[in-house]
C-alpha cells in the first residue's frame, strides 16, 4: 500500500487582499496553474501562491518554494480542492502551507515627503526615456516610444501595431484628453472600450489602467492636490472593473487605493521622493513582470505622473 507525502512550505509575506481573503476557515479550489504561480478561488476572490522568486502584490502570497521548483512538479492540479484552517492551507494531499509566519505587506501608499515638482519632472522623463529603450513589441510596449505625444492629447500616426495597441491606443488618447479637460462622461467611455482588452488573466489594457490610476493616486495623496479630481478619475474608471476578469476587477480595486505590485510601488516611491533614484534597474524591475504585465503598467504610469505633475489647470 502506497502513501502520499504531503509536501510542507511557509509563506514567507501575505499581501493584504490576499489576508484578508485567508483569515478564517474555508474551503476552495486551484483556479489556474502557472510555473511560478497558482491562483486559489476562496469566497469569489482570488489569491496567487506564489514561489520565493516572486514579487509581492496585494493578492499574493510570497512562500519559500525555492526558484527553481515548477509548481506543476508539486502535483498541483486545476480544480483541486483547497481547505483553509489554524493558519494551514491545504492544497488537495499534495501541498501544505504555513501562514503562522507569514508578513504582512502593507506599505505606505504615497510619500511623506515628496520632491519639489521639477524634480518629479526630472525624475519622470529621466524614466520616459529609460522605458523606451527597454520596451519591446509586446502588449502596449510599442506604445512608450510615442509617450510624449499620447501624454499630450495627441494621436500620434504608428504603423505596425500589434492588435491590442492598434485597438488600444485611441481610447488612451481619448482617457487622456478627457481626463485633462475634467470630462467625467468621457473618461467613462473611454475606459468603458479599454477594461478587458488584451489576452490573459490581466489584458493589457488592465494593466494600463493600473498603472494610470495608482500613479494618480499616489500623485496625489503624497502631494495633498487635485485629490476630489483624482478621486473622481478614478471612480469613473473602475465602474467599468466588472466588465474583466475577476484577478484584473481585483487588482483594480487595489490600485484605485495605490496598492499595487511591489516593482511598481518601488518606482512610484522613488520618482516621487529620491533626488537621483537607480531608475534603469527600477524600470527594469517593472517591465520584466509578467509576460506584458510590466511593460503596459509602466505605460500607465507614466501617463499618469505626466497627468498629474504637467496638467496644473485640473481641479
Amino acid at each position: 500500500m502506497s502513501s502520499v507525502t504531503i509536501r510542507s512550505v511557509r509563506a514567507i509575506s501575505i499581501g493584504q487582499g490576499a489576508f484578508v481573503a485567508l483569515r478564517k476557515k474555508c474551503k476552495g479550489e486551484v483556479h489556474s496553474l502557472f510555473e511560478r504561480t497558482f491562483n486559489i478561488l476562496i469566497d469569489g476572490n482570488l489569491v496567487g501562491i506564489a514561489r520565493s522568486d516572486i514579487s509581492m502584490s496585494p493578492v499574493d502570497v510570497v512562500t519559500d518554494i525555492p526558484p527553481h521548483v515548477s509548481m506543476q512538479t508539486l502535483g498541483i492540479e486545476r480544480g483541486m480542492e483547497i481547505f483553509i484552517n489554524d493558519d494551514r492551507l491545504r492544497v488537495g494531499d499534495v501541498l501544505e502551507i504555513s501562514l503562522s509566519d507569514a508578513k504582512l505587506w502593507r506599505p505606505p501608499t504615497f510619500v511623506e515627503r515628496p520632491l519639489p515638482r521639477e524634480a518629479i519632472l526630472k525624475n519622470l522623463e529621466r524614466a520616459k526615456r529609460i522605458a523606451v529603450k527597454k520596451s519591446d513589441w509586446r502588449g502596449l510596449g510599442q506604445l512608450l516610444a510615442h509617450i510624449r505625444k499620447i501624454s499630450g492629447g495627441g494621436l500620434p500616426m504608428v504603423r505596425g501595431l500589434n492588435e491590442v495597441a492598434a485597438v488600444a491606443l485611441p481610447h488612451i488618447v481619448s482617457l487622456l484628453q478627457a481626463a485633462k479637460s475634467g470630462d467625467d462622461n468621457g473618461i467613462s467611455t473611454a475606459a468603458k472600450k479599454l477594461i478587458g482588452l488584451g489576452p490573459g488573466l490581466t489584458p493589457s489594457a488592465d494593466d494600463m489602467l493600473m498603472g494610470f490610476i495608482s500613479a494618480l493616486w499616489w500623485a496625489s495623496r503624497s502631494t495633498g492636490e487635485n485629490i476630489d479630481c483624482t478621486d473622481r478619475i478614478i471612480r469613473a474608471i473602475t465602474s467599468h472593473a466588472g466588465a474583466t476578469s475577476l484577478l484584473s476587477q481585483q487588482l483594480l480595486r487595489h490600485a484605485s487605493r495605490g496598492e499595487v505590485n511591489e516593482h511598481l510601488h518601488e518606482l512610484l516611491r522613488s520618482l516621487l521622493s529620491e533626488a537621483d533614484p537607480d531608475i534603469d534597474l527600477l524600470v527594469a524591475r517593472l517591465i520584466r513582470i509578467g509576460e506584458t504585465s510590466g511593460i503596459d503598467m509602466t505605460l500607465g504610469l507614466l501617463l499618469g505622473l505626466d497627468l498629474a505633475f504637467k496638467n496644473q489647470s485640473r481641479k
